[in-house]
């Protein structure tokens, strides 16, 4: 099932839902946790491709910028060129070549 939104109604959503994961936590000793969630998103329409591998990367790229901007980043096709090694971006965990960083 594809979920087509317009682009402005797929922001508020996603802004929505980073609203609600800011939310504090209620421990069960009654102390609060504070809780930020970064979030990204892409949809076949945004980034111009059906493959799931292109959309999960650009999705983990808009993730990216959303951690820097502070807000829910929906992907574009910019998003889709950010380079990667074994499918991870470059320079996350794992992606070293020959026994050094990306």
């Amino acid at each position: 099932m594809v979920l087509e939104l317009p682009a402005a109604r797929l922001e508020r959503r996603l802004a929505q839902l980073v609203r609600m994961l800011h939310s504090p936590v209620v421990l069960e000793d009654g102390r609060t946790a504070d809780v930020a969630a970064s979030v990204g998103a892409a949809t076949p329409h945004a980034v111009g491709s059906r493959d799931l591998t292109v959309l999960q990367r650009a999705a983990d790229a808009a993730l990216y910028d959303g951690k820097h901007s502070g807000r829910a980043v929906v992907a574009s096709p910019a998003h889709t060129t950010v380079p990667s090694i074994n499918g991870r971006r470059a320079g996350r965990p794992g992606t070293t070549v020959w026994g050094r960083a990306a």
